[in-house]
């Protein structure tokens, strides 16, 4: 499906619905609003239900560096009333081992940004309309059989190098199968039936044969995001308290995990890898907790099973989205230490979501500032603390309470978001700036970059002056 027409689609199927003249909605204009998202949620979903070749969804990155690229993501919500774009254009990178901090006020995008990377947007009436989210990973090589090729031992001499045969082949070490019983089972002609020794990974689990690839999972089918989902990449959602289901075992839930997205995984290596990574985010008494349901846990110790559970697999991105939100003062410390921790030990990359800028302060390698579904600022953490240039980032930093600072009043930055239906085409802060110059009566601002890190769209950064007012 081509991106262009779809977004046609969507500007040509409204045309005649008009709400900024109005604070309804006719019953001709309903009809108008039903028939577009008809038409437009069923072409978007047969095609996420479609059988694709993989050519159809492989890419390469621009940045090998990086393991996450969007590239002008469109997400939009198809409602009664219109089309919300929650995601209208957004592009920013998540280099390898880094963690990317995505702070804004509620609604402007950063969870629906998360949940389109993980292809979990609410359908049918959530759908990723256009743009690129590309992903590097490295999946499984399959056979013609469609299995996964497994690494096998070697036979080894004693300076631990792999023996060869007589083809100059190395030779893969055997073993005998045994029968229930324990004993050697024999072939027709008494001779013992052996089996290749398959290796195992540094976690204990079968090794199969890897190849590196890049997927753009705004085009992947969703039956081949089922692959990478849990797997490649993982969640901790915002709320542990509902995350969990309630009606099965701690440990249920997270063995499914490792039997899902592991090859030759058994109960009882899922059970070992399940009590580990308990252990891995500070619960002492894992085989206990591994018994539990989640009503017995605190939300604290609810939040350490989710990041647990996340873990698992030792995914190459972590979604953190407000993993500290209803968490008390110290169990929030607690948790961000260990998702430092945690990123250390498995290289990862972390996409940290929150309202907090001390959170990103202490985290955050880069920073992507977004308002109304846009991103108005991105760079690194010293240029958004320390040289930020929106005037949208100026007030969030100014709505933080500072420590041993006695105010009156808390600033709140004033005015209300546009309404996500009718965005105006100028710069959607413009009627909440007190730093407003002639080119913002304009068209929308582009991204403009400052250094070689820092990017904001901004007229005041593009060459305006406050004497233009």
């Amino acid at each position: 499906m081509n991106d262009k027409t779809v977004l046609q689609q969507i500007e040509e199927g409204y045309k005649d619905v008009g709400h900024k003249d109005s604070h309804y909605i006719s019953a001709k204009e309903g009809r108008i609003i039903a028939r577009a998202n008809s038409r437009i949620v069923s072409r978007l979903e047969k095609n996420k239900k479609r059988k694709a070749d993989e050519s159809e969804y492989v890419t390469e990155m621009r940045d090998p560096n990086n393991i996450v690229e969007f590239d002008d993501l469109h997400t939009y919500f198809f409602t009664d009333s219109g089309v919300v774009k929650s995601v209208d254009g957004v592009s920013f990178e998540i280099p390898q081992g880094s963690v990317v901090g995505v702070v804004g006020e509620s609604g402007c995008g950063k969870s629906v940004t998360s949940l389109s990377l993980m292809q979990l947007v609410q359908a049918p009436q959530g759908q990723i309309v256009a743009g690129s989210i590309r992903f590097r990973t490295e999946d499984f090589l399959y056979g013609e059989d469609g299995k996964p090729i497994p690494l096998y031992e070697y036979v080894r001499d004693e300076d631990g190098n792999p023996m060869l045969d007589e083809q100059g082949n190395p030779t893969v070490l055997t073993r005998p199968v045994l029968d229930k019983k324990g004993n050697p089972k024999r072939d027709k002609n008494g001779d013992p039936i052996v089996e290749k020794v398959q290796a195992t990974d540094a976690d204990g689990f079968p090794a199969f044969r890897r190849v590196s690839k890049t997927y753009d999972v705004a085009k992947m089918p969703a039956s081949q995001m089922r692959k990478i989902r849990g797997k490649e990449i993982a969640m901790i959602f915002q709320e542990p308290m509902t995350s969990l289901n309630p009606v099965f075992t701690v440990g249920n839930q997270m063995d499914e995990v490792v039997l899902l997205h592991v090859p030759g995984a058994t109960r009882e290596s899922a059970k070992a890898r399940s009590i580990e990574m308990l252990r891995l985010v500070g619960i002492a008494e894992g085989e206990l907790v591994y018994k539990k349901y989640p009503h017995e846990l605190s939300g604290g110790m609810r939040q350490r099973v989710m990041i647990a559970m996340a873990l698992s697999c030792n995914p190459r991105l972590i979604i953190a989205d407000e993993p500290t939100t209803a968490l008390d003062v110290t169990i929030q410390a607690q948790i961000l230490e260990l998702l430092k921790s945690v990123r250390e030990k498995i290289n990862g990359s972390i996409m940290l979501i929150t309202h907090d800028l001390g959170v990103i302060a202490g985290m955050a390698d880069y920073v992507v500032v977004m308002y109304a579904g846009r991103i108005v600022e991105k760079g690194t953490v010293e240029d958004i603390f320390d040289r930020p240039l929106h005037p949208y980032t100026v007030g969030l930093q100014k709505s933080k309470p500072v420590v041993n600072q006695k105010t009156d009043w808390l600033y709140s930055i004033p005015g209300q978001v546009p309404n996500p239906i009718d965005m105006p085409d100028y710069c959607y802060f413009k009627d909440r700036c007190q730093s407003c110059v002639a080119a913002c009566n304009g068209e929308y601002p582009p991204l403009v970059k400052v250094s070689d890190t820092h990017y904001v769209a901004c007229y005041l950064a593009n060459g305006a002056k406050e004497s233009d007012k």
